[in-house]
């Protein structure tokens, strides 16, 4: 119940009183917490015209209770005495109170924070629940990202930027398809959103500043599109930089921030990419990667990907470029959670090896993997090999505890969290934990190891290093055969035949290592090719790999991407 107090006469004493005659708040009402000492107060005091409070029946001294209000006593004119009526209260007064009354309910309403919609679940899986007890032991865990059908909701605004490799290489229908796909871009982002455009060709131009599209900002921004040119070397450092910068100045905390960098070729100096990349995902800005034709370098556009929590894709033709950004903005418009990592954490006497396809983990107690952003109808697994140090029979084992977090993209719920715990036990019978095994979690483990596999081959390949990756490609195909005896997969059977494929593809002999010189050193051609009286020695590199053969490359690193990311 709400109690009104009013009251109609002077102060009882000038102690009491303020400066204009009214009563001091605090000398009125004391203890704003203790309702008899308030009412001793104010009967004390007296009544005061105009002077009026609020005070609830089940105040109590607790933090959440709704504060008291008092709203200051006001000067009132003369009041007219009316025999037939009685005394009565201005209208003016009576103004004040319905409009306190109205800012009362509205200020002391709890505020209700958004609830979890629920639409991404997380579980986890070990690949066997026992272990040999008295014995090292290595063990797979999957943690597995989906999420579940929710209403379209208007999602938020999108920050992006494109980076365009505009070097000479891409001259003739590489450009006039860039130029198609950012116009589609362009017609594809609603009003609000908001669009940078970057070249990169020797040096970098921002064609267009982070603009907040309409309809007038969108012819400027066509027109800016429209007049790029393929010419000179690839400045990417300088190129993903730039629009790394005009995506930061805007970010937006409740939208999508995003850069699409789109490359043909070789970048002048590499060496400062993965740092961009790093960056980004400390901005919460996800970097997807676009690798176009056979000329680029694959495990570098995979790695900027992977860093930033972002995405990567081998386009083969130019003609494909268009499909693949209007894919791009159509997740975008279905992002379900921003900004999502796993922290992983190893249980006492537990080590984690390695978070199997992410090339950023190194073993340890905890690993971190950036997920990026989760759009509908999104899988994702997160392959983790452990090694548990000896155990006495029937004892329980602490091996893992997974922690998702991202940010609500669907109700403004803030950052979220899942958290997975898993446990295993001991025996001393090996029949159990042979029977124990779950053929599922073995096989996703399998085809993510020679995934991780083919990875890392196909990029000591790149650093010329071909005996070293022809000998994991080999291992690694025996190992996924025998894995795919054992639980029949095609999928699997396919990837041993493709690493196969690849093995046999490369040089026999390594690139030779350059060495270094004073100048120019002049040498004969014929020493070239090795020849020295009877002996042949290879001193020169291996011929370049023919266009089939490189597109075989670019496939199966892009099907290995896909499975461990």
């Amino acid at each position: 119940m709400i109690r009104k107090i009013l009251v109609e006469s002077a102060p009882a004493s000038a102690g009491d009183a303020g400066p204009d005659g009214v009563p001091l708040p605090g000398e009125i009402f004391g203890n704003l917490w203790g309702r008899q000492n308030l009412r001793a107060r104010c009967a004390s005091n007296g009544p005061h015209p105009g002077a009026f409070m609020k005070i609830s029946d089940d105040i109590r001294p607790r933090a959440a209770a709704t504060p008291l209000l008092l709203w200051p006593s006001l000067p009132r004119p003369p009041r007219r005495r009316r025999p037939d009526r009685g005394q009565r209260l201005p209208l003016w007064t009576g103004v004040l109170l319905t409009m306190m009354a109205i800012w009362i309910t509205a200020c002391t309403q709890p505020v209700v924070p958004a609830s979890d919609p629920g639409a991404v679940v997380v579980e986890g899986e070990l690949g066997t629940p026992l272990l040999l007890a008295n014995g090292q032991s290595t063990v797979y865990a999957r943690i597995r990202l989906t999420t579940l059908a929710r209403p379209e909701r208007a999602r938020g605004p999108v920050n992006v930027a494109l980076a365009m490799d505009t070097s000479g290489s891409m001259e003739g229908a590489p450009i006039e398809e860039a130029r198609k796909a950012a116009l589609q871009m362009i017609d594809s982002l609603k009003d609000g959103d908001r669009l940078a455009v970057i070249a990169f060709h020797t040096r970098t131009e921002v064609l267009l500043p982070s603009t907040e599209l309409d309809s007038e900002s969108r012819a400027k921004v066509r027109e800016r599109v429209q007049g790029m040119q393929a010419q000179g070397t690839t400045d990417m450092s300088g190129g993903l930089d730039a629009a790394l910068s005009e995506v930061q100045a805007h970010f937006t905390a409740k939208g999508v921030n995003r850069v699409v960098l789109l490359g043909d070729g070789i970048p002048n100096n590499p060496s400062p990419i993965e740092g961009s990349a790093r960056r980004a995902l400390e901005s919460g800005i996800a970097i997807t990667t676009l690798g176009l034709g056979l000329d680029y370098d694959e495990t570098l556009m995979g790695k900027i990907a992977e860093i930033s929590g972002g995405r990567y894709r081998f386009i083969d033709s130019a003609e494909k470029v268009a499909g693949f950004f209007r894919e791009e903005l159509q997740r975008i418009d279905t992002v379900y959670g921003r900004n999502a990592s796993a922290a992983l954490t190893a249980g006492p006497g537990v080590r984690i090896d390695a978070v199997v396809g992410m090339q950023e983990t190194s073993p340890g107690g905890a690993a971190y993997v950036p997920l990026g952003d989760i759009a509908r109808g999104d899988t994702r697994d997160i392959l983790v090999r452990m090694t548990v140090t000896p155990r006495k029979a029937g004892v329980p084992i602490e091996l893992l505890d997974a922690m998702i977090t991202f940010d609500d993209a669907l109700e403004s719920a803030g950052r979220l969290e899942r958290h997975v715990y898993l446990g295993a036990h001991t025996v001393e019978e090996e029949a159990k934990v042979v029977a124990a095994k779950k053929p599922a979690i073995e096989l996703a483990a399998a085809l993510a190891e020679a995934s991780a596999t083919t990875l890392r081959a196909l990029e000591l390949a790149k650093t010329g290093s071909y005996v070293r990756a022809k000998e994991m490609l080999t291992k690694g195909s025996a190992a996924a055969v025998a894995q795919a005896k054992r639980t029949p997969s095609a999928e699997l059977s396919k990837h041993a035949a493709d690493m196969v494929t690849v093995a046999n593809d490369m040089p026999a002999v390594d690139v030779p290592k350059a060495q270094p010189t004073n100048g120019y050193e002049f040498q004969d051609d014929a020493l070239q090719s090795g020849d020295i009286g009877e002996a042949r020695v290879q001193t020169s590199a291996p011929m370049p790999a023919p266009p089939s053969v490189v597109r075989k490359r670019k496939e199966v690193h892009e099907d290995a991407y896909k499975a461990t990311h």
